[in-house]
């Protein structure tokens, strides 16, 4: 299957000037004056000058399209066109080939003029040059050159009464050749766009973006400018000492607005830049932290997983001796090896559920939940832990039971964890409070501790992962306040921590969506009271 032709800048500027010189051919054998010179009176673009165009256009063309390819037309423009400043320079051309001066050709087998012959040799070699990469940027400062003098010869034709006019279209080169070369230098200037010296315009750059804006102003603005000048003097509508004096300041006033509207582009593209380098300074900086972390964990992991190891080991070894068969001593050992499992499988629990939140993969079995009852669950689980810190554990119940839409078993998890924690950072023997409130349209569950507290530093960050690391050797991963956060996400709650600093104790609050009506009513000491009376 092949690809559908898509000609580029190079390849329409090629066919535009070969059009013109078919016309310009095609005045001289029809006669038409119009298409040879546009304007009567003008110079006229002769058939030596059409067949240098068309030269340039092959070569031109040639280059688009094949990159490269045969030197022949290119080598023939540059022969052709200094043959012709050889002819003029020696003046060995016979008669019919001399120019008149003023300006007009004899007839169609008059000789380009020398401006026009050196414009031509000019583009030859930068053709030449463009094939070879090294010398890119040569052909490009030659094209560009007559692209420059081709534009002053345009503003030579706006002035027709001047010197300018005299020094260059008055020699001989045609309105038809002007565009013809203006042409002609473009389409080389597009052709290696990123290479030599058009890399500066053609990035993608923001500073190739405003280059190539400012460029555009620099050529268009001199000669809109020069243009107007010249309609109002030859409408007699202006003097020429008034005439250049208002050129001057327009190109002031024009060229200050577009440097002034380009350099707070420049400013915004600044700002923008400054902002880009924070944000990637703030990601290092993060990326640093988190590798960190990661270094921290690993190691907490690494200890917190040997920990139950040893007293596993230990058990192992006295089940070896003779007198492991003693029923008392059995049971010491299964409780301390069942104590370690369970404190294993909690650690690998946390980390499972972490990596399932991350990745979305919990789903919860919404229902209606009596909350009371699973803050007693809660309670029941962490006793041991409780009791073997001899913490006190305070609890200020309802007598009714809210009910929430949640998920039972993650509802104990998050009200277990929050116990669990507040026993971790208490120092033996501590006050634990646990309260349960409700609110018009919400339920509250608080626990407080008079532990060691929260640094105010480190309060944003206590439900982050792997947090736990800064705040002491306490045990555990650092997960549980993080899992906390996300299931109280999950159950469209939301949960709190307060700290007056360290050593001054913690407070979480659980604050999740109540439902209309009550799920029971229950007593003031139940299950849920550590210490219930007799």
């Amino acid at each position: 299957m092949t690809t559908a032709f898509k000609p580029g800048v190079p390849q329409v500027t090629a066919l535009a000037c070969a059009a013109i010189a078919a016309c310009a051919l095609l005045g001289w054998i029809l006669g038409i004056g119009h298409l040879t010179s546009v304007f009567p009176g003008l110079p006229t673009m002769v058939p030596v000058t059409a067949l240098l165009t068309l030269a340039g256009c092959a070569a031109l063309w040639r280059l688009a399209t094949h990159g490269g390819g045969s030197l022949l037309p290119a080598g023939l423009l540059t022969a052709a066109a200094l043959m012709i400043l050889l002819t003029h320079f020696t003046q060995l051309a016979p008669s019919p080939f001399v120019l008149r001066a003023g300006a007009r050709p004899l007839g169609p087998w008059s000789l380009s003029s020398p401006v026009t012959a050196a414009m031509f040799a000019a583009l030859g070699l930068g053709l030449l040059a463009m094939h070879r990469p090294r010398q890119v940027r040569h052909g490009q400062a030659l094209a560009l050159g007559v692209l420059l003098l081709g534009l002053l010869m345009l503003v030579g034709y706006v002035f027709r009464e001047t010197f300018l006019y005299q020094l260059l279209p008055g020699k001989g080169t045609s309105l038809l050749t002007t565009m013809a070369l203006i042409l002609l230098a473009v389409g080389m200037l597009a052709l290696r766009p990123a290479d030599g010296i058009m890399v500066a315009l053609a990035g993608s750059d923001p500073g190739a973006w405003i280059a190539r804006r400012l460029l555009l102003s620099a050529l268009v603005m001199p000669v809109l400018l020069g243009l107007a000048g010249g309609l109002l003097l030859q409408a007699d509508a202006i003097d020429v000492g008034s005439a250049i004096a208002f050129l001057a300041w327009g190109m002031v006033v024009l060229f200050t607005a577009v440097v002034w509207r380009f350099a707070l582009m420049l400013y915004r593209v600044e700002v923008a830049r400054r902002q880009a380098e924070r944000e990637r300074q703030a990601a290092l900086e993060a990326l640093r932290e988190a590798d960190t972390n990661k270094d921290d964990f690993l190691a907490l992991l690494a200890h917190e997983l040997r920990n139950p190891l040893a007293p596993i080991r230990a058990a192992a070894e006295l089940l070896r001796l003779p007198k492991a068969q003693d029923a008392a001593q059995l049971q010491r050992t299964s409780a301390i090896i069942g104590r370690q499992v369970d404190h294993m499988v909690h650690l690998v629990d946390d980390l499972l559920d972490i990596s399932r939140v991350r990745r979305g993969l919990i789903r919860l079995d919404k229902a209606p939940v009596d909350l009371f009852a699973a803050v007693c669950e809660a309670i029941e689980q962490v006793r041991p832990q409780v009791a073997q810190r001899r913490h006190q554990l305070h609890t200020d119940l309802p007598h009714a039971h809210p009910g929430v839409t949640g998920d039972h078993k993650r509802l104990v998890q998050i009200v277990a964890n929050l116990l669990g924690n507040a026993a971790r950072y208490t120092p033996e023997g501590g006050n634990i409070r646990l309260a349960l409130r409700t609110g018009a349209d919400t339920v509250e569950v608080s626990v407080q501790d008079d532990g060691i507290g929260i640094d105010a530093a480190l309060l944003p960050q206590v439900f982050d992962p792997f947090t736990q690391g800064q705040r002491g050797a306490a045990g555990g991963l650092g997960l549980g306040l993080a899992l906390v956060r996300h299931l109280a996400e999950l159950h469209e709650g939301r949960i709190e921590a307060h700290s007056d600093g360290p050593g001054s104790g913690s407070t979480f609050v659980l604050t999740l969506p109540r439902l209309p009506l009550p799920m029971g009513a229950g007593t003031a000491h139940t299950a849920c009271d550590p210490d219930p009376p007799a």
